[in-house]
């Protein structure tokens, strides 16, 4: 049970528990954080989370979305001390220290979340959330590595927020690019040059939302619409 959230000051001694990491630091985790009232506050509704270990983001989503599902998760959208906690709570496995004590630690935004919009959906537990919570399995391609394993899928989608909000623009992605034998993404996908990938596929999406409404669009209406170079992944 999470009971309680980071405080502006808890955000800060975070923030700088990050960056002095990037620096070449080799500290544990300040999970103390969570529970000291210095830097931490009750949360309105407490939240049953657990712990847990999780092989892949999707199945930190799953526990997201099935731990989240009895609490007005409105009021938390942009609360940046309820998912940076969250973040410092799973910091170990999104993080994890290597053999000489060392860490390799992203930039402070993907744990921090950021009140800059270009920067927040980089977040990778709000981010994970949000994505099951929306699109459910067919979120399974953008997060299918190991937590502390940034998807270089949703790099190249986050080229626009607004298209994580696009519901057929995802689901005709991941039947694209999903692939259920492999249970990640397909071969070539992640690639910037190779025809039909998910850069081209970004560009192309850049292209077509001059003429037409993303938002509106179903995945049969994106998968119509394609290039032949596309038919690669269609086929697969």
């Amino acid at each position: 049970m999470i009971e309680r959230k980071l405080n502006d000051y808890g955000v800060l001694k975070f923030e700088r528990f990050i960056e002095d990491l990037r620096a070449g630091a080799k500290q544990n985790t300040p999970h103390f954080l969570l529970t000291d009232h210095g830097t931490s506050e009750p949360l309105e509704e407490p939240v049953d989370l657990g712990s847990g270990e999780f092989e892949t983001r999707y199945d930190l989503g799953v526990h997201l979305v099935k731990g989240l599902s009895s609490v007005d998760t409105q009021p938390l959208i942009g609360d940046v001390g309820f998912w940076s906690g969250l973040a410092l709570y799973w910091f170990d496995q999104l993080c994890p220290v290597k053999a000489d004590g060392s860490r390799n630690p992203s930039k402070s935004y993907n744990y921090i979340l950021s009140q800059d919009y270009k920067h927040r959906p980089r977040h990778s537990v709000f981010t994970t959330w949000q994505l099951v919570e929306k699109y459910d399995r067919d979120s399974w391609f953008l997060l299918s590595k190991g937590l502390h394993v940034r998807g270089e899928l949703i790099e190249q989608l986050m080229a626009r927020q607004y298209f994580l909000s696009c519901d057929g623009l995802i689901r005709a992605a991941s039947q694209l690019y999903f692939d259920s034998d492999r249970k990640t993404f397909k071969r070539g996908a992640s690639g910037r040059t190779s025809p039909g990938c998910v850069y081209r596929y970004v560009n192309w999406l850049k292209q077509i939302e001059i003429n037409y409404d993303l938002f509106s669009m179903s995945a049969d209406d994106f998968l119509s619409l394609m290039p032949a170079e596309f038919d690669r992944f269609k086929e697969v």
